[in-house]
């Protein structure tokens, strides 16, 4: 079972010019905050998304690099768990490092620290680097000296392949509109999480207490799409059951591509 340590003495705060560690701080302000006073998934995603973003122009390997050797990164999954979401007013920072890549993938790991130096969040995500031209994928050895770029650290966490197979009932229909869209004109990340909040009925985001999120991306996205998101039906009923997880899915309507599946896991409020 994965734990949270109760210190962050094993990673302390680095200044930004050690390249392998980098830190990123945020005060929690009125635009990340949920309803409920606390950030929540959609808020986290884009800190580690914005994290990711410097820690990568910092490296030599950001957008405009990529762009100029005609490639781009996209991630393929993501797997996130919260000990404490921080409330309106705190201040954290999220610090982020890469692991040895793994063939073609390259692994991008995060943890979100408080003002007393605990770790409350971390995360995972896998990458990888496609032709632009070609879409095809690019063995990660072709790209950089990872020796010098990685660090030790490794949260123990693992972003999992999700099923697709199953039933599922259909929850809500999104149409892909131009702010979803991220730089590389494709739907940025962090939507389809919002999508899957959206999808939700509102009296149980005040009644269930998100413990993690995970996502595996399958295909792109573009403009004018039609999304449905849907519901395995074989997850636990949230209104009834204390805890669980509940998976879901996104299916382009106009050919029936499934575009990504995703695992909440949940309890309810104290």
């Amino acid at each position: 079972m994965f734990s949270f340590p109760s210190t962050n003495k094993d990673l302390a705060v680095t200044e930004k010019t050690q390249h392998s560690l980098w830190t990123e701080k945020y005060h929690i302000t009125s635009l990340l905050v949920n309803p409920l006073g606390r950030l929540g998934l959609y808020g986290a995603l884009n800190l580690l998304q914005e994290t990711a973003w410097m820690h990568a122009e910092n490296l030599g390997f950001g957008m405009k690099d990529m762009d100029k050797e005609g490639m781009f990164w996209v991630l393929t999954r993501q797997c996130l768990r919260m000990k404490r979401w921080p409330h309106f007013g705190e201040n954290i920072r999220v610090q982020t490092w890469l692991r040895p890549p793994e063939g073609a993938f390259v692994s991008r790991e995060f943890a979100f620290i408080n003002e007393q130096d605990e770790e409350i969040g971390l995360c995972t995500t896998s990458w990888l680097a496609l032709d632009r031209q070609t879409k095809k994928i690019l063995p990660s050895q072709n790209l950089r000296d990872w020796n010098t770029l990685t660090h030790g650290r490794a949260t123990g966490l693992t972003a999992e392949k999700i099923p697709v197979s199953g039933e599922y009932q259909k929850l809500a229909k999104y149409r892909v509109r131009n702010s979803d869209l991220d730089i590389n004109q494709h739907v940025n990340n962090t939507k389809y999480a919002q999508w899957i909040l959206d999808a939700i009925p509102y009296d149980l985001h005040k009644t269930l207490l998100l413990k993690s999120y995970s996502v595996n991306f399958l295909a792109e996205t573009h403009l004018g799409d039609e999304v449905q998101v849907d519901m395995s039906c074989s997850s636990p009923t949230v209104e009834t059951a204390s805890q669980g997880s509940t998976a879901y899915r996104g299916v382009r309507v106009g050919d029936g591509k499934i575009l990504f599946t995703a695992l909440l896991d949940w309890e309810k409020r104290a």
